[in-house]
């Protein structure tokens, strides 16, 4: 769905003239084409073009904030997959499989340092804030890491998700919108990111908890909501309660953009909600031959 709108063929476009345009040792060229031909959703690059056209900015001059979002992110995958000792993402060979640990871990530096170049030209407030979501994410990571070896529960939880990936939606909508505007739109973007994020994730740790993840693997498992909720609740009340949740940080998501003339850019943002939650579970559920019963009542479509 998304791959037609102009704002993902325009993030694919920057980033193949980046890949091309960077003057680098051959090795590093290579590994950096593997994960960035691997593909991806895109979506946290999209959110920071449309936030910016949200608040009347120009895409283009946003669009160094964008590759930065994805660069940070690509990073933090090859990064995960070098602890969580990935095999497959994507469909691909991950970066530690197809090379080695080192270079994953060094391609994933070289990403995180290119990002917050791309992030130098909008300024000291921006680039703060892009340096504690960068801290932030490894913070969540770290929780992730022991989740396994220490006491980890909801409270945990939730701050490691909250952490590691909503903090970078939370930036790429707030920071794009507040590059072009200081309203309270800051404050709503910022609440429709995070949130987005949080569903995104709980999502994500579901979809893995039901083994219905095909095009990715890895070695080590951490400690996820279901798994807590399957020692106290069983796993039918366990499902129906994260399913909860997620219909939950979806309707807090869009409820933000209230706030906002309804129009093309809204109707995106809103559209990427139920993308990024509802049609991922229906995708991989159709996938995996099962149904949605499991789910049932708290699946909505």
């Amino acid at each position: 769905m998304i791959e037609n709108w102009e704002e993902y063929k325009t993030i694919e476009k920057a980033l193949k003239e980046l890949l091309d345009r960077e003057v680098i040792i051959p090795k590093i060229k290579k590994a950096l084409k593997h994960l960035i031909e691997a593909g991806g959703k895109r979506t946290r690059p999209i959110i920071v073009l449309l936030s910016a056209k949200l608040a009347g900015g120009d895409e283009k001059e946003i669009l160094d904030m964008a590759l930065a979002v994805e660069l940070i992110h690509t990073a933090s995958l090859a990064h995960d997959d070098v602890i969580d000792r990935g095999v497959k993402r994507r469909n691909k060979e991950t970066l530690n499989v197809k090379y080695d640990d080192s270079l994953a871990i060094l391609v994933g530096d070289w990403l995180i340092s290119k990002s917050v170049q791309l992030t130098a030209k909008y300024g000291y407030d921006i680039v703060k804030d892009f340096a504690r979501t960068g801290m932030l994410m490894s913070e969540g990571e770290v929780l992730d890491v022991y989740s396994t070896k220490e006491k980890f529960d909801e409270e945990e939880y939730f701050k490691c998700i909250e952490y590691k990936t909503a903090s970078l939606f939370a930036y790429s909508a707030k920071n794009a919108y507040q590059y072009f505007s200081q309203d309270e739109g800051v404050e709503k973007l910022f609440q429709y990111g995070l949130n987005l994020g949080l569903a995104y994730q709980l999502v994500d740790d579901l979809l893995e908890y039901l083994s219905l993840y095909g095009d990715k693997s890895s070695k080590i498992e951490s400690k996820t909501l279901p798994m807590i909720y399957e020692e106290k609740y069983g796993v039918e009340k366990a499902v129906k309660k994260v399913m909860d949740l997620i219909v939950d940080y979806s309707q807090k998501s869009k409820k933000a953009l209230e706030f906002f003339e309804d129009g093309i850019v809204k109707g995106k943002l809103l559209r990427l909600v139920d993308f990024m939650t509802f049609d991922l579970i229906k995708d991989y559920f159709a996938k995996s031959g099962r149904n949605l019963d499991l789910l049932s009542p708290h699946y909505t479509p």
